[in-house]
């Protein structure tokens, strides 16, 4: 899942339908390469994390200054973090949403943040 590996470099992807891609990789005769910086790109857009980050962000500085320092602290470290564990995260959780969505599968096969192979 992580950055495409030589061998793959050579390789044409395989166009599948959903239904296909769902039973070849229930089959275990495919190797998904995933693109972390896109999936992180698509989660962010679809999730709208950089306002969820704001929103965080405005919510620890304001506990920080009206109420006591420490849980503002607290808030604008997880608002900090927050990105950082989704990117971390993306290409697992985009995997797993193409399986169960069709519509995610075409637009990240489409983009070409998500590309298959046969082993």
């Amino acid at each position: 899942m992580a950055e495409p590996s030589t061998a793959s470099e050579g390789m044409q992807p395989l166009v599948l339908t959903h239904a296909g891609f769902r039973q070849a990789w229930a089959d275990g005769g495919i190797r998904v390469d995933i693109d972390p910086r896109g999936a992180y790109r698509y989660l962010a857009a679809q999730m709208l994390l950089p306002l969820v980050q704001l929103a965080v962000l405005g919510i620890g500085v304001g506990m920080a200054l009206l109420l006591h320092w420490f849980p503002g602290v607290l808030v604008i470290i997880v608002g900090f973090l927050l990105p950082r564990l989704s990117r971390a995260s993306a290409p697992a959780f985009m995997l797993k949403r193409a399986l169960e969505d069709d519509k995610v599968y075409d637009d990240l096969v489409r983009s070409g943040i998500l590309r298959i192979f046969r082993f």
